[in-house]
């Protein structure tokens, strides 16, 4: 452990916390990742470009959005720190983006590109199992919030996000969660009011 660089401590961590992995098959995936800063405002993925970014976010919060047809904006989910954050669709089948991904605040983490990613893949098994269990995570997570929008209340749908992820509420705008959990401006200050 002396030997990952202090700064790299936390995702050396998270790839112990998420697959059984030797320290010296996380180490040297850790050292394939290089820092990468983004600013409030930045994104690390436009509508319409190709990705090549698979970035862990270490500190900081980021959202993924969308127009719908009318023009709105929709939100479609939040990024908190210790997560790998990445559009699936673009970034395994090389294809442009549908989504935008934006850094809500100031952002810092790790990324390896496309083509690292399938060098780890292919000469570290471990890393297919990690590469795995993330997505695997992501389906669920993507399942639930699918679900809940048609099985539960927004009062509900809030108090959900309030107890698992509450950095969202105290960073997003607004607008942003309104539109994540499917509920107008209006009713999200409702119910701020009502569970405050």
């Amino acid at each position: 452990m002396s030997s990952i660089r202090k700064e790299k401590n936390k995702l050396f961590n998270f790839i112990l916390g998420i697959v059984p992995i030797s320290n010296k098959d996380a180490k040297d995936i850790v050292d394939t990742f290089q820092f990468k800063e983004l600013k409030k405002g930045d994104f690390l993925l436009q509508k319409n470009h190709f990705s090549d970014d698979y970035f862990y976010l270490e500190n900081g919060l980021m959202r993924t959005f969308l127009f719908d047809l009318k023009g709105n904006e929709i939100t479609t989910d939040f990024f908190i720190e210790d997560n790998i954050v990445f559009d699936v669709t673009c970034f395994f089948n090389r294809v442009r983006s549908e989504v935008n991904i934006q850094a809500v605040t100031d952002c810092t983490g790790y990324r390896i590109s496309y083509e690292q990613l399938n060098t780890l893949f292919h000469n570290k098994p471990a890393f297919r199992d990690f590469g795995r269990a993330i997505l695997v995570k992501e389906f669920i997570a993507s399942k639930k919030r699918g679900t809940s929008i048609i099985n539960k209340t927004a009062e509900e749908r809030y108090g959900d996000l309030l107890e698992t992820r509450p950095e969202i509420l105290k960073y997003a705008q607004l607008k942003h969660i309104a539109s994540y959990l499917g509920i107008t401006d209006s009713t999200l200050s409702r119910l701020r009011k009502k569970m405050q």
